[in-house]
């Protein structure tokens, strides 16, 4: 027994021959030429005359299947940056809908996913969870799985030029009120002193701080790169300094943050645990780890840092991205001027 299925314009004939489910494409958009073909499809079929050739399309591409087939394709050609915002993003995706048939995922669906993920993460993360979506949806219709991106249509979530909020100095005590001593507070405190994105961290080396010269080298690698592509320095705070330093090393790893199974700590178990920090010290439920790179920046504009030397520390690839976000945290530069005058 065959039936018909419609995918974007097109209808395509469902089928089970020889113990497998196919689809046949109908090329046609009109349900009556989609039906004859339909019945002239089962007819073969029950005949044995259905020719193999004749199949456009196996059946159905699950998602998880699809997940590993895309994975695999993103490792060979792809940074491991972006290999791992794609897994991150296909897991989240598989844990919403289930492991549905890939071309179930409606528009309306994925509307209803960027809603759900908006209530626990940052409308910066919301919007980099789709496009890596997209890209994977894209090389679907590449790959003959769908004839439609159901992300093309969904708009990316606003961000505000203020990037989200902040902790103020009140927050800070409160979330190193309810830090444990040991991986994650230090993991935070370096966030906190030196505003470096938290794949920065992760990939932190001891031979990348200089003790003598109190700076943190953010460099490139091999297997990992800034988000700018340069490298840069980082001033060394005496307090990080000190916690570092107190900081005991793990079967010899070059990496600074290591967990007790000799793995690096990764970007989302470290969000998850400095969200649940933020949850037991009651803070604004908002916050997420990028919260504390905005922070670092945030408290130095206010304290009149220039914003070309808080451009050089983040490593904005313009000033135009700092002036646009921290500008507005500045002390009034005209004020300072009139209160110059001596008469």
């Amino acid at each position: 027994m065959a039936f018909l299925r419609k995918r974007g314009k097109n209808y395509f004939v469902v089928f089970m021959y020889r113990g497998k489910r196919y689809e046949k494409a109908c090329k046609t958009g009109q349900r009556p030429i989609a039906d004859a073909i339909r019945r002239t499809v089962e007819s073969q079929v029950a005949s044995k005359t259905f020719k193999i050739e004749n199949i456009q399309q196996q059946a159905q591409k699950m998602l998880a299947e699809y997940a590993e087939e895309y994975l695999s394709y993103s490792r060979t050609t792809k940074s491991p940056k972006t290999v791992e915002l794609d897994t991150l993003s296909l897991r989240k995706l598989k844990a919403f809908t289930g492991n549905v048939p890939l071309d179930s995922i409606t528009t309306q669906r994925m509307e209803q996913f960027k809603s759900t993920l908006a209530k626990e993460y940052s409308a910066t993360t919301v919007n980099m969870t789709l496009r890596s979506l997209t890209a994977a949806f894209a090389k679907a219709i590449t790959w003959k799985y769908l004839e439609e991106n159901p992300l093309k249509k969904v708009e990316q979530i606003r961000v505000a030029e203020e990037d989200g909020p902040f902790l103020t100095l009140v927050d800070i005590d409160k979330l190193r009120g309810v830090m444990q001593a040991g991986l994650y507070r230090d993991f935070i405190e370096t966030a906190l002193y030196t505003g470096m994105r938290v794949s920065e961290i992760c990939n932190l080396k001891w031979n990348d701080i200089d003790f003598v010269a109190m700076k943190i080298r953010v460099k490139n690698t091999e297997w990992f790169s800034t988000k700018s592509k340069k490298e840069r320095s980082v001033p060394l705070h005496p307090n990080l300094a000190e916690i570092l330093g107190l900081r005991s090393r793990v079967d010899h790893s070059p990496f600074v943050f290591i967990r007790s199974d000799g793995k690096l700590v990764d970007r989302s178990t470290a969000n998850d645990k400095f969200r649940e920090y933020c949850k037991i010290a009651g803070l604004d439920p908002q916050f997420h780890f990028h919260s504390l790179r905005h922070t670092f920046a945030s408290h130095l504009a206010m304290k009149g840092v220039s914003l070309y030397f808080i451009q050089k520390i983040l490593g904005h690839a313009s000033i135009e991205t700092t002036t646009r976000t921290y500008a507005h945290l500045q002390p009034d530069p005209l004020v300072h001027a009139v209160k110059e005058l001596d008469y």
